[in-house]
């Protein structure tokens, strides 16, 4: 069957995440209460990636095309939650089941999550995407960064037709630890960006921005949740030479948060990364991916209990005679991660 892999997949995640719910409901009742190059430093690809993918034809993009067919085959019963964005959301999470267990793990519900971010994605091809889904409650991540605003203007039609046989080519994970770029090439890549993409980013933020902005519309016209999710960056490195583009997008997210009343959520700082933790300027490795994805998880259970997305735990019988105790108070987000007030 051409979605058995992903059923497979969703039994994995639903039966890790059901048995933890279950471990936790238990305890309860017990215990109560080739090289790189500017266009690879941010958002853009790496000549390996080009030379083994042709244009939305690798794995990565098939592998979205695969998860929209087979949630709406499969049509979960849980929350959806997926992460869409290029190959930097690609590389910000472990993999889809960790990263669903790891939300039960932190308090919340069962879900199906999927990172389906892939090389070179656009918001324009999101919105394709998110009419394509099925009509469940689900919790968009919009991944923006540098790269999500260097797409050029296009009226294609997006094909969203699965290919079995290059989706079962997929692995998620294009780099890793063993084999980071040097901080010498590293820092190369920054002065190598402001001069030949930072003008790319200048002339396309505006059209990008409103892409970005009809991409909300359609997901919350679908009764969907969008978030927008700031994108790990290499700040150990960067420093503060992007600072006038980040801020730019920045000022673009957090105005469209407050019009639409969604959140815009940036740990970059918050998730303690440093120069090791990432191949380049943006695509994050093996230990920075741990970081990352433990505050998006904490992130979506927050989420989930705001839209009412967490079903509330059956309370458990207090004996006679005795008092129930006090619950714990739950843990308050960090200072250091921001979001826009009220959204």
């Amino acid at each position: 069957m051409r979605h058995a892999r992903f059923t497979r997949q969703l039994t994995l995640i639903l039966a890790a995440t059901f048995a933890l719910a279950l471990v936790a409901a238990l305890s309860a009742a017990v215990w109560p209460a080739g090289g790189a190059g500017p266009a690879q430093a941010l958002g853009r690809e790496s000549s390996l990636e080009r030379d083994t993918k042709g244009l939305m034809g690798g794995s990565d993009w098939y592998h979205a095309l695969d998860v929209i067919a087979a949630v709406n085959e499969i049509r979960p019963a849980v929350p959806l939650v997926l992460l869409a964005g290029g190959s930097c959301a690609r590389e910000c999470t472990v993999s889809d089941v960790d990263w669903a267990s790891q939300v039960v793990r932190r308090g919340g519900p069962a879900v199906v999550a999927y990172n389906i971010g892939s090389r070179n994605q656009t918001l324009y091809e999101n919105v394709a995407f998110v009419k394509a889904l099925p009509d469940i409650p689900t919790i968009v991540y919009i991944g923006v960064n540098l790269g999500r605003f260097t797409s050029p203007y296009t009226r294609k039609v997006v094909p969203l037709t699965p290919d079995p046989v290059k989706s079962a080519r997929h692995s998620q994970h294009h780099y890793s630890k063993a084999r980071i770029l040097t901080l010498a090439r590293k820092r190369a890549l920054v002065s190598d960006w402001l001069k030949r993409r930072y003008p790319v980013f200048t002339a396309r933020c505006k059209y990008n921005l409103g892409q970005l902005e009809r991409l909300i519309r359609v997901c919350k016209r679908r009764g969907f949740h969008p978030v927008m999710l700031d994108l790990p960056r290499n700040i150990a490195v960067i420093g503060d030479a992007f600072s006038r583009p980040i801020a730019r997008y920045h000022r673009g997210c957090k105005a469209l948060a407050r019009e639409y009343d969604i959140p815009f959520v940036n740990f970059v700082r918050a998730a303690g990364l440093v120069n090791r933790d990432f191949f380049d300027l943006a695509h994050l490795v093996e230990p920075g991916r741990v970081k990352f994805q433990r505050l998006l998880s904490d992130k979506t259970v927050r989420l989930l209990k705001r839209y009412g997305m967490a079903p509330e735990p059956s309370p458990t019988p207090t004996p006679t005679g005795t008092q129930p105790a006090s619950p714990e108070p739950s843990p308050s987000p960090s200072s250091s991660i921001t979001e826009v007030p009220g959204a």
